[in-house]
């Protein structure tokens, strides 16, 4: 009984000096997040992400909310784009499913790749600098799923741009739904 309550004590006290994040992952016996990366990430897309991202701000549900009632934010979603199943016959009609996303925010799938063709990148860049009027002030909200490095390699893209009120918002739409919040069905560019 004594262990118990020590170790009780112990995770309390530890609580106390973690962020948020970082408590509720310990109060839940999830690992914690991993470190940030130096550069971008390159191991699997879909695991777990870190609490922080360089010269950005994670946000959550609730301050994205009051971030999009209170700025001109421009909301980009880098999920990827769904790709033709492999099995289908050749010439055989294939619709992709629809894409939730957040209201008003840009599909832009691929943004979030480590490396990112040049010609694509070059693409996506422009299409920033047309997004925010060319204001590197101006918000930009990046998110795709839980769990997923698009949206963090995507922020620290962006970051690494010269942009200067870059939030990341790592709950992705997943978490935009558990909010009580509403999605709606998203096109990718025309290119992809």
């Amino acid at each position: 009984m004594a262990e118990a309550s020590s170790a009780g004590l112990a995770i309390a006290a530890a609580l106390l000096f973690l962020s948020p994040a970082h408590a509720e992952q310990a109060a839940s016996g999830q690992e914690s997040p991993p470190p940030e990366p130096s550069g971008f990430w390159t191991g699997p897309l879909r695991s777990a992400v870190p609490a922080t991202i360089a010269g950005g701000t994670r946000i959550d549900a609730t301050e994205l909310v009051s971030l999009l009632k209170q700025d001109s934010a421009v909301v980009l979603d880098t999920s990827e784009a769904p790709r033709r199943p492999p099995q289908l016959a050749p010439g055989s009609l294939w619709l992709p499913p629809p894409h939730p996303g957040i209201p008003g925010s840009i599909w832009l799938p691929g943004m979030g790749l480590a490396e990112m063709p040049g010609q694509l990148e070059a693409r996506y860049r422009e299409r920033l600098v047309d997004l925010t009027k060319g204001d590197k002030g101006r918000a930009v909200v990046v998110y795709c799923h839980a769990s997923c490095w698009l949206s963090w390699n995507a922020a620290k893209r962006i970051i690494g741009y010269g942009y200067r009120k870059v939030y990341w918002f790592a709950a992705g739409v997943e978490g935009w739904t558990a909010a009580a919040q509403t999605t709606v069905p998203l096109e990718p560019p025309p290119e992809h």
